[in-house]
């Protein structure tokens, strides 16, 4: 009983994963065609599930698992690449980066919670539509009564076991067929994905879009083409009896379903009633079936045409009209004066269905050419699909009419001044470089913003180095990526004549920069707006954004205009370092001001500053010449500073808590023992202290950053100065840590 067991799990595995491809790029393409893609989850369980069968060879509870595990992670990947190619459609982005913005874009509400995780549990529910029965009928195990004695009648005597001849099918000689038609249909699979991918960053989703489909449907053409192979496949579940000058075809799931010929306890719906998986026992007991029903069909005692002469088929005056590496083909008498074609795969070892032919010595070969067609047909329906697609997009124009399209729409000059907001929030990016933006716009991971007003979308961005040249193209560069798309429609720069030189602008901080702004319009009411302003230095500040909806456009040029007008460049110097200490919103937090305190000198060989992280508050405290910063709000405090040491970040610890005792009472009992992380060299301490009576938990932390130099910080928790803002300020210090710092609520 153990062959049961036997499984090749990674071909199962691989297998698995080709299906779920399968449910992946069906759940997108239909998505992309408009439908409700809840449906494909059906498709990628069973793919998924059938896949680990025919490459793995059978579906066992361990196969059964890692093929559910493959689903589900699977399902997610196809939700998450469904919203994230309408997230690159919208913000004319890549699918990479669109991808990794979804969970950003869920946060600040700009999709909907709502339809995103509703869409989600419908794709799973259809998901365990199609797993769950498919699963049950593979694995379950059906105990039937036991079987009854064979008992050979007078009729059977003539029919003695030994001049029957039992030649079972190999499931292992059939391997060359099941893969070389599992793999003929993966080059439409795969070009079509790779089309899918290519087509949303070019922003050609019909034509490119159509070519994905087409690719994907050629896989499926291929499973038909590839089905007579496939049928081969099936031949382990057969096998074949020469008694009494007759060749004998027996189905073995069938006999054993019929109740006086069971050999099986079991049923295997989905694995498939094989020869070589059934016990000693269980084979000699069907051939003792089989010779019965052998004997009880030459006999006449059971007419031609019962189920039983179908499970255990008589392929009377057989004769062989044609013969390839896979199989033979032939004809037998079917009654009535009729022939009926017949199909024998080589999967018999050491059997002829007719004399004269050469015997089965070794498995059917590799089928090369099928796997060639896959991808001739691939690349065929790509084609097709594509051109069908600028059909359809109304973009082939024919050769005797010309069409004129303003590239350019020229304007007056400009006298458009900056919008200047109610109230604006102060950011800072590298190296001193700082600009402000409006308060209301709704801040994300890194300097990206979201106008809600206009259903715009900013990202702030610096380059150094950079001259004329490379400001013109990183302005220029939209209309190239988009120049060739359909929805294309014209470009519009703000002072007209401009495009090869920058118009001059004075900034919030006295400089003169050179600076234009390209807006480049859609034939469906959305821009994209690109604003770049160049300093003396090579500094150059790059402000793009997406417009989604109509909007006057002057709005969002005016909020660029502001944005590159408020920049303010600074080095770093011990006069206005302390002045750079601002909320951090730039990194997304409301409850954070980032700062910088000078650094040792030792630690660059030079005058240097490091940022550093802490509470916000209006009045923070350079204590130690500018060495350490000091802030606390919302019942928090935390002191950073950079610390040496020839040892690792414990001594750093150790040197932060004798300088601590030497100022406060220790509380012994709450002093816990130093935790360290080897492998990022990373120490903290919790401690407790009594301060003017008042008890005081502190949390000592020292994180490596370059050979002898530690981050050192003491994380206060002011019990008695909570207020509602503590837990959200607790939560951002975790983040900016790396830690998941406790919570304390004040002692009673």
């Amino acid at each position: 009983m153990e062959e049961k067991k036997r499984e090749n799990v990674p071909a199962g595995i691989v297998g698995a994963f080709l299906g779920s491809l399968i449910g992946v790029a069906c759940a997108v393409l239909i998505g992309q065609l408009g439908y409700v893609a809840s449906i494909s989850g059906l498709v990628m369980a069973v793919c998924a599930l059938k896949g680990y069968e025919l490459l793995g060879g059978s579906l066992t509870k361990k196969g059964a698992l890692i093929s559910t595990l493959l689903i589900l992670a699977m399902t997610y990947l196809a939700h998450r690449l469904i919203w994230a190619v309408a997230v690159a459609d919208a913000l004319h982005d890549g699918i990479f980066e669109a991808f990794q913005e979804v969970p950003d874009l869920l946060d600040r509400g700009i999709i909907e919670s709502g339809p995103y995780w509703g869409d989600l549990i419908m794709l799973y529910l259809f998901t365990l539509l199609g797993a769950v029965p498919t699963i049950w009928n593979g694995l379950k195990s059906t105990e039937m009564p036991d079987l009854p004695l064979v008992r050979t009648t007078a009729d059977a005597a003539s029919a003695p076991e030994e001049a029957a001849v039992f030649y079972p099918g190999v499931m292992k000689w059939t391997r060359g067929a099941r893969f070389s038609a599992s793999l003929s249909m993966v080059p439409g699979l795969l070009l079509g994905i790779a089309l899918l991918f290519v087509a949303i960053p070019l922003d050609g989703p019909i034509p490119l879009s159509m070519a994905a489909l087409a690719c994907v449907l050629s896989s499926f053409v291929m499973v038909c083409a590839a089905a007579p192979l496939i049928n081969l496949g099936a031949a382990s579940t057969f096998v074949f009896v020469k008694s009494a000058n007759t060749l004998w075809r027996v189905n073995l799931m069938g006999l054993n379903r019929m109740d006086t010929y069971r050999f099986s306890k079991q049923t295997m719906p989905l694995r498939g009633m094989r020869w070589e998986i059934l016990s000693p026992e269980e084979q000699a007991q069907c051939r003792a079936s089989v010779q019965r029903a052998i004997a009880l069909l030459t006999s006449g005692q059971i007419a031609s045409g019962s189920n039983l002469s179908l499970m255990v088929l008589p392929l009377t005056d057989l004769e062989i009209t044609k013969e390839n590496k896979w199989c033979w083909k032939g004809t037998y008498s079917g009654g009535g004066g009729k022939r009926k074609k017949v199909t024998i795969a080589k999967a018999y070892p050491d059997f002829a269905p007719a004399p004269g032919l050469e015997r089965c010595q070794e498995p059917m070969p590799w089928r090369t050419s099928l796997l060639a067609a896959g991808v001739v047909l691939a690349l065929a329906a790509a084609v097709a699909g594509f051109v069908g697609g600028k059909l359809l997009d109304g973009s082939l124009q024919s050769p005797s009419v010309t069409t004129t399209t303003p590239d350019r729409v020229q304007t007056e000059p400009w006298d458009q001044k900056a919008r200047v907001p109610e109230d604006a929030d102060f950011y800072l990016l590298d190296d001193g470089v700082a600009y402000e933006i409006d308060s209301s716009f709704q801040a994300s991971t890194g300097n990206n913003f979201y106008d809600t007003a206009t259903h715009t979308d900013y990202a702030i961005s610096v380059q150094y180095g950079a001259n004329e040249e490379t400001a013109l193209d990183v302005l220029l560069a939209p209309i190239e990526a988009y120049r060739t798309s359909s929805r294309y429609q014209d470009f519009q720069f703000a002072h007209a004549g401009a495009g090869s030189t920058l118009v001059p602008m004075t900034a919030a901080d006295g400089r003169t920069y050179q600076y234009e702004i390209l807006s480049l319009h859609f034939n469906d009411n959305k821009a994209i707006h690109v604003g770049v302003a160049l300093a003396d230095g090579g500094t150059l500040l790059v402000v793009k954004a997406q417009q989604r909806d109509k909007a006057d456009e002057n709005v969002i040029k005016g909020n660029i205009l502001y944005i590159l007008e408020s920049i303010q460049l600074s080095e770093i110097t011990p006069e206005n370092y302390q002045e750079l200490y601002h909320q951090a919103a730039e990194m997304g937090y409301q409850y954070i001001g980032a700062g910088y305190v000078k650094a040792p000198e030792e630690m660059f060989g030079h005058e240097a500053f490091v940022d550093v992280y802490v509470p916000y508050s209006e009045a923070p405290e350079f204590l130690n010449d500018g060495y350490t910063l000091r802030t606390q709000a919302h019942g928090m405090a935390v002191t950073v500073t950079m610390a040496g040491t020839d040892g690792d970040a414990r001594d750093v610890i150790a040197q932060a808590y004798e300088d601590l005792s030497g100022r406060v009472e220790m509380y012994q009992e709450g002093v816990a023992e130093v935790e360290y992380v080897e492998d990022y060299d990373i120490a903290i301490q919790r401690v407790a202290y009594m301060d003017g009576g008042k008890l005081r938990i502190a949390i000592l932390y020292a994180d490596y950053k370059q050979d002898g130099y530690y981050l050192s910080a003491q994380i206060d928790y002011l019990l008695d100065q909570q207020d509602e803002a503590y837990p959200d300020l607790l939560a951002e210090l975790s983040d900016v840590f790396a830690l998941n710092l406790p919570q304390f609520d004040p002692f009673e």
